[in-house]
């Protein structure tokens, strides 16, 4: 059971009944879990961090755009993600994709996604 989430500064931790949810990192996928890693950039692993160590890791649902969940799986809404997403949803910075596409509005504030995700 995941403990807590492995993007620096994030406070959520796994308890029960709470609407945040806990995502493994794609181990799986060495070119997705780099993206992961290379988004989340946390100093204590980093894209070369062996899968042994990152194995189990979690990061929590916070961290991904309404976008990136694929709602229609099993009836469930905001549990499972889609094979593209990746972590963007940080205090401060743009998203991967935003930042490719040149947009220069910030994503929201962690708080106001936790309200964004609740009120969906």
């Amino acid at each position: 059971m995941p403990s807590g989430c492995l993007v620096p500064g994030c406070t959520e931790k796994s308890r029960l009944g709470q609407s945040v949810r806990f995502h493994g990192l794609p181990v799986k996928d060495a070119q997705r879990c780099k993206l992961w890693l290379r988004a989340i950039n946390n100093p204590r692993v980093g894209e070369d961090t062996g899968k042994e160590i990152i194995k189990g890791k979690t990061i929590c649902s916070l961290h991904f755009k309404l976008e990136d969940f694929d709602g229609r799986l099993f009836g469930k809404t905001r549990s499972a993600l889609k094979p593209t997403a990746v972590p963007c949803v940080f205090a401060v910075g743009p998203c991967p994709d935003d930042e490719q596409a040149g947009a220069s509005n910030a994503p929201p504030t962690a708080k106001r996604s936790r309200l964004q995700v609740r009120l969906s």
